[in-house]
């Protein structure tokens, strides 16, 4: 199953697109590699990447956020806090099973993005147009 971004994600504001569909790179990729049966090591790597970019997606959607005195503020940054711990623990189970918590890494970020883009960040985006910030 093929893992890809879908014009119905899009917020209309740029940056947080680029990083929407970067994630969605990511977690496509990850699923790939483990079909392929990738190196440890390189499935690591990406890992990784994931939380790296998955802490600079949120660190930019909050910078809006803050700036902007968005309404949802502290609801909204609860559920990153939320999503980079389990995306950690997942990480850290990496070291004990890797094959096995691999495959959830994938299925759990596919249903995070498709969850938080749709729910969480489209709100956070229709606030910022209905106040002619974006």
């Amino acid at each position: 199953m093929e893992i890809t971004w879908s014009p119905r994600y899009d917020t209309g504001i740029r940056i947080i697109d680029e990083q929407h569909q970067e994630l969605f790179g990511i977690v496509d990729r990850l699923r790939r590699m483990i079909e392929e049966g990738a190196a440890r090591n390189a499935v690591e790597a990406l890992l990784g990447d994931l939380l790296a970019c998955s802490e600079r997606h949120f660190a930019t959607e909050e910078t809006y956020m803050s700036k902007f005195s968005y309404p949802d503020f502290p609801q909204h940054v609860s559920e990153h806090a939320s999503m980079l711990t389990s995306l950690q623990e997942l990480q850290a189970g990496f070291q004990e099973s890797h094959q096995s918590m691999t495959l959830m890494v994938s299925t759990f970020m596919v249903g995070w993005l498709k969850h938080h883009i749709s729910d969480g960040d489209l709100g956070f985006v229709t606030f910022l147009k209905a106040h002619n910030l974006a």
